[in-house]
């Protein structure tokens, strides 16, 4: 997603791992989106203080089903593939 004008912040999370799952929900739905950080946090992996911290930008106009997207994962009501719910994604029994 290139950076244009119209893109506004969804969130700031903590460490670049969390927003890559983020943006992998938002762009499986449909919504482009882009994190910017600070390049020492991914570095060196800290998240103190506020370094290592992550924004996620989206495009003004996918802001609202972006935020139902976060909301949805939060109370894991979130759809994965073909409507199959978080809750019911199991591991292989060995």
């Amino acid at each position: 997603m290139s950076s244009q004008s119209s893109d506004v912040k969804l969130v700031r999370v903590p460490g670049g791992i969390t927003a890559e799952s983020i943006v992998a929900a938002l762009r499986g739905s449909g919504i482009p989106s882009r994190t910017q950080g600070e390049a020492v946090g991914a570095i060196y992996g800290l998240t103190l203080d506020g370094l290592g911290e992550v924004s996620i930008y989206v495009p003004e106009e996918f802001l609202e089903e972006a935020r139902s997207v976060l909301s949805a994962g939060e109370h894991g009501d979130l759809l994965l593939g073909e409507g199959d719910p978080v809750d019911d994604v199991k591991p292989d029994e060995e």
